[in-house]
């Protein structure tokens, strides 16, 4: 059988709780894969921030030729998708790099069944990333709201925590912050997830772990990059 190493790789973060929601969807990953990847995966922790040890170190200590996916462990393409990680699988053969989760039909149909179950009426919904001033990781939010906002039948407006307009401190005003339901499309808890709930709208969802559903939701991108690399 076909040996392959998955590098699991998150942004990394000092939050404790942040930190142990990761390394349970790592666990969560490597429990679905055995039933649905019929491939020996060979599972790595790897980070491109904040923590370590740090991607390029992971896949330098890999055998030679042995296959491997780097398996990002983000909603949406930014600088750490497109240098970190790209210039890190550009530098090692027969290695290649799965999508973040981008506008994946299957995060949208749970992230309006999460709006659903709090959404009151003349509310108004706030979909919160973290931020890339990356055009192609805007359009995926963009994309990804357009399907909630079907789901939801009504209006879903992109917004940031950082590092892109409009920032949600800008745009959620107080008068309003009782009428906004803000659907946090953060990973996991951490110091954005912190900000958004020290806002004050009327709801702030919780971030997206933990669910399993969420690792499902890598999961199709971890077998996206096997296709493609086989």
């Amino acid at each position: 059988m076909k040996k392959t190493h998955v590098l699991a790789a998150s942004h990394g973060t000092d939050n404790l709780r942040g930190q142990q929601l990761i390394h349970d969807l790592r666990t969560q990953l490597e429990e679905l894969a055995r039933s649905e990847i019929h491939t020996e995966l060979v599972w790595h922790e790897a980070y491109v921030d904040v923590q370590q040890p740090q991607l390029a170190q992971v896949l330098a200590s890999l055998p030679e030729g042995e296959a491997a996916v780097v398996l990002p462990l983000l909603v949406a393409d930014g600088v750490h998708t497109t240098q970190d990680i790209a210039q890190a699988v550009a530098a090692r053969q027969n290695t290649v790099a799965a999508s973040p989760l981008g506008a994946l039909p299957e995060l949208a149909y749970l992230l309006s069944q999460r709006a659903m179950a709090q959404l009151e009426p003349n509310q108004k919904v706030l979909l919160a990333a973290a931020g890339t001033r990356l055009e192609q990781g805007q359009e995926q939010l963009r994309d990804l709201a357009a399907q909630i906002s079907t789901h939801l039948g009504q209006e879903v407006q992109v917004t940031y925590c950082a590092g892109a307009k409009p920032l949600i401190n800008e745009l959620l005003s107080e008068e309003l912050k009782p009428k906004t339901l803000v659907l946090s499309a953060l990973l996991a808890d951490g110091l954005f997830q912190t900000r958004l709930a020290s806002i004050g709208a009327r709801i702030t969802t919780s971030p997206l772990l933990p669910d399993v559903m969420i690792a499902k939701c890598f999961l199709i991108r971890l077998q996206e990059a096997l296709k493609q690399s086989s």
